[in-house]
């Protein structure tokens, strides 16, 4: 058994993540919507250190983009369970090495305060069990209590309310991301202005009710395709390439496409790679959670 107390640096992995449906219900009145989403985590991943330290908490990236301090989820994390432990007398320094687009839709910054959430309570001794960890993890961002459920979730409410579920085993899945990126509260702003004009109270189309049965679909596409319709040129390019299924992530901007074969995938991948600015990044599905004891090199003094 691994004594974290004496670690003097964990290092793991953080994962992207895939909707593979994500269900509009209506708008709330805290600002936020009421969605059903289903999500998958996948094999691409940010790379974390962290450092325990007295008093401070630093966080660095090696990405110009990614905010450093208090406008980072990883600080906003470790400060939030340092708040919830009475102790403020505990420090860290983190550092983020971002394979993840940002304003992707991927998960980028939800799953690196996850991870930070999870190594800080081995590391400060805490012992938060998981229903306390997944709470601090619901008040700093709503994706971000999903990163510790499991590989794959159902996600209610604002999308805090965390169930595991079966997580995809075949395929292959291409991730695009366009040379632009959406800020996720412009995109539910999007959605709301149209739930007001359509007078849309309630869900839009119907809700799935056999968690058994993925009904691949993403409400958001309604309001972001119509402003951004290159997007909906690139599903279009992924199901024409032989993808399965192709939806947006999230609030986007990433497409992703399931492929069978990965021969058809890795040819879209290559036509994609072709345009300026644009990313693309081919994975698998992961079948376990890597905010696991397995998953982690520990550094013991």
């Amino acid at each position: 058994m691994i004594d974290f107390g004496r670690a003097r640096e964990i290092r793991l992995k953080s994962p992207a993540k895939i909707n593979l449906s994500l269900n509009i219900l209506g708008s709330r009145s805290d600002g936020f919507h009421e969605i059903e989403t289903r999500v998958q985590q996948v094999s691409l991943f940010d790379d974390i250190r962290i450092r325990p330290a007295s008093g401070a908490i630093r966080v660095s990236a090696d990405c110009r983009d990614v905010p450093s301090g208090k406008q980072n989820l990883a600080y906003q994390a470790a400060a939030a369970l340092r708040e919830a432990a009475g102790a403020g007398r505990l420090g860290a320094s983190i550092y983020l090495k971002k394979n993840i687009p940002s304003g992707a839709g991927l998960g980028g910054a939800s799953g690196n305060a996850a991870a930070v959430l999870w190594a800080l309570n081995k590391l400060w001794a805490l012992k938060f069990p998981p229903l306390a960890l997944s709470r601090i993890a619901a008040g700093v961002g709503s994706d971000v209590p999903l990163f510790l459920s499991g590989a794959a979730s159902m996600c209610r409410g604002r999308g805090e309310l965390v169930s595991r579920c079966a997580p995809l085993r075949t395929g292959w899945i291409l991730l695009i991301k366009p040379p632009f990126s959406l800020p996720t509260p412009r995109v539910y702003g999007w959605m709301r202005k149209y739930l007001k004009k359509e007078r849309r109270t309630s869900r839009i189309g119907v809700r799935p009710g056999n968690l058994r049965i993925l009904e691949f679909r993403n409400d958001l596409e309604l309001v972001v395709f119509e402003r951004h319709p290159v997007l909906n040129e690139c599903r279009d390019a992924l199901l024409s390439s032989g993808a399965r299924v192709a939806l947006m992530s999230g609030s986007g901007t990433a497409m992703w496409g399931l492929f069978r074969r990965r021969t058809d995938a890795v040819a879209a991948a290559i036509k994609f790679a072709s345009k300026r600015g644009w990313r693309v990044f081919l994975v698998r599905s992961l079948v376990s959670s890597p905010l696991a004891l397995s998953s982690l090199e520990i550094d013991i003094i």
